[in-house]
């Protein structure tokens, strides 16, 4: 057996009608940086056929918290998922202001850029495809994920010869929080050949305006680049998690990011997105703000 698997040891029906075979645990623990003295781990999800297979695309979270709290765990739904449509799924825990004591938002940009960059360093071992990773985050989460592949100063890389890349193949935020300094804000770095992106956002955020977004989207398609923009009527900050398995918009921004990633070459087939019994099916055919 490969040492990085610790096979499931609970289902819980409450994601069983996402069509998989849920965990209380993830799979693995991976190590992928140490920092005075602490492991930085990510909370590692594995397709069914991990085991027997060859590469599989990677999908990696960022929670959430103004980079002062959040948990890992908070993602792990949204791992389930993914790892259902054959990814290698990882949620990252990073550093924080107020566990941790670090400067913020750079440390934590430092260590999402050491997360990608362990899976695409050791592709080959972890079994990962490194040519379709894909980054995603939510609040401030979405600033990290962002900022993997627009920041690119010396002092945001633990090695700033940047032997390995920790650009992404594409890019899910959900109501991104781009309100920092100027040099790690993403807005402010956009430019042509940055990965595809899909962004979400609720029209009832109260600290995110839809408009700000919108102009985001707009600067990002007028560098050339592709990106979605999803708009969900009456959501609030942190609307699209799956904590809450009777989250409408949780299945919403699935199926899209579902789509967008088969759009553009990461996955292939149909989607696997199954919304529950007494949960409202939101409209995706023609959610997109443009």
């Amino acid at each position: 057996m490969n040492p990085f698997v610790r096979f499931r040891s609970c289902v819980l029906s409450s994601l069983a009608v996402l069509g998989l075979a849920a965990a209380d645990e993830p799979d693995a623990m991976w190590t992928y940086k140490v920092v005075d003295g602490k492991e930085l781990k990510m909370s590692v999800f594995l397709p069914d056929d991990y085991e027997t297979g060859g590469s599989f695309p990677a999908m990696v979270w960022f929670h959430g918290g103004s980079w002062r709290s959040g948990e890992a765990n908070w993602h792990y739904p949204d791992c389930e998922y993914w790892a259902g449509r054959g990814m290698v799924a990882v949620s990252v825990d990073y550093r924080l202001k107020d566990r941790d004591g670090v400067e913020v938002p750079l440390e934590c940009v430092k260590d999402a850029k050491a997360a990608v960059i362990h899976l695409r360093k050791h592709a080959g071992k972890l079994k990962v495809d490194a040519d379709r990773i894909v980054v995603a985050g939510g609040s401030a989460g979405g600033q990290l994920a962002a900022a993997t592949a627009m920041i690119r100063g010396a002092e945001t890389y633990d090695d700033p010869t940047k032997a390995v890349s920790c650009v992404p193949n594409a890019i899910i935020l959900t109501n991104p929080w781009f309100k920092c300094q100027a040099n790690l804000s993403p807005p402010e770095h956009v430019r042509d050949g940055l990965p595809p992106t899909i962004t979400f956002i609720g029209d009832s955020d109260a600290g995110i305006t839809v408009e700000s977004l919108r102009a985001y989207d707009k600067a990002l398609r007028a560098a050339g680049n592709a990106s979605e923009l999803y708009v969900g009527e009456g959501g609030k900050h942190g609307f699209c998690n799956g904590r809450n398995p009777k989250n409408p918009y949780f299945y919403w921004s699935l199926e899209l990011s579902d789509r967008f990633l088969v759009k553009h070459g990461i996955l292939s087939g149909e989607s696997r997105v199954v919304v529950p019994e007494g949960v409202e099916k939101l409209e995706t055919a023609a959610s997109s703000s443009r």
